[in-house]
């Protein structure tokens, strides 16, 4: 089983020296969320809360996630990155390519390297996101749908031309390009963003009960039958509400799951509101994990 960590709240300024902590302690790699800005009223309830609100202050820190991947790839030599999720349709697709490309080529470390970069996407809940960026709201999953495709054209380096009904460019390319594709991993539950995750490179989750997570991996896998895609290489991480035992390792892999996200240092609700908890405080917890699951 391969360990992550997700920074969601924690101070903009730890994630480089959490980042050097985390390849020193043998992480996997991070996962940066992403959200643009706080509304003060919300136009679409929060998902994952029962009564739609936000379990975060407008103090919260949400770093821009392709800035923030970049200066912790400088770093480090060995860490992965994606981002749980990024709101790709909320952007343009111009600026959503060359922003990935960018990282994924700066984490290569040198011209002839291999990058450490995976897109970690989902069409999005906040309506707010889409209308301050001018993007259409109610067409987001066909538009991400759509941008995969080209994303991936353009990632090549190649001139590409694109004309579809969400999307158009003239014949052009972008520069730089990384050495090699960019895995894609969606997000979400729902029967469309299971059935969108089996037709590209893995599936990323949020937090979920143990039976949740069985349910979740015997989902995917139906999809990937039915997509004809079970034969490639596939990831699927997620937190689970659950201590990371060696019996509950060996069973999750057996239902498919390859990683798992956590964030040792949050204790309490209070490490979910700014300031958060300091760097030594969460490095102090990431230690203390590593020596218990991840010998």
């Amino acid at each position: 089983m391969k360990f992550w960590l997700s920074p969601a709240f924690c101070d903009t300024a730890h994630l480089t020296g959490l980042a050097r902590a985390a390849e020193e302690y043998g992480f996997e790699g991070i996962a940066i969320p992403d959200h643009l800005f706080h509304p003060v009223e919300l136009s679409s309830p929060y998902p994952y809360t029962p009564d739609g609100s936000r379990y975060w202050s407008k103090d919260t820190h949400w770093p821009e996630p392709w800035v923030a991947i970049a200066a912790m790839a400088a770093v480090t030599t060995r860490l992965r990155f994606t981002t749980n999720i990024y709101v790709a349709p909320a952007r343009d697709l111009l600026t959503v390519a060359n922003q990935l490309a960018t990282a994924a080529y700066l984490s290569q470390g040198a011209p002839d390297g291999h990058h450490r970069v995976a897109l970690g996407v989902g069409p999005g809940w906040s309506k707010d996101e889409f209308i301050a960026t001018g993007q259409a709201f109610s067409r987001r999953g066909a538009r991400l749908d759509e941008m995969l495709i080209a994303l991936r054209q353009l990632w090549t380096g190649d001139v590409v031309e694109v004309s579809g009904p969400n999307y158009t460019l003239p014949a052009c390319s972008i520069t730089p390009t990384p050495n090699d594709p960019i895995p894609v991993y969606v997000g979400g539950i729902s029967d469309i963003a299971i059935r969108r995750a089996a037709q590209n490179d893995g599936w990323i989750g949020i937090y979920h009960t143990v039976d949740e997570t069985h349910s979740i991996m015997d989902r995917l896998r139906t999809a990937r039958e039915q997509a004809g895609t079970l034969d490639r290489p596939f990831r699927a991480m997620l937190a689970v509400l659950a201590e990371p035992t060696p019996d509950l390792c060996e069973q999750l892999e057996e239902w498919g799951v390859t990683d798992l996200l956590g964030a040792p240092w949050m204790t309490n609700i209070k490490a979910m509101t700014a300031p958060g908890p300091s760097l030594a405080e969460m490095v102090e917890a990431m230690e203390g994990f590593a020596g218990r699951y991840m010998k």
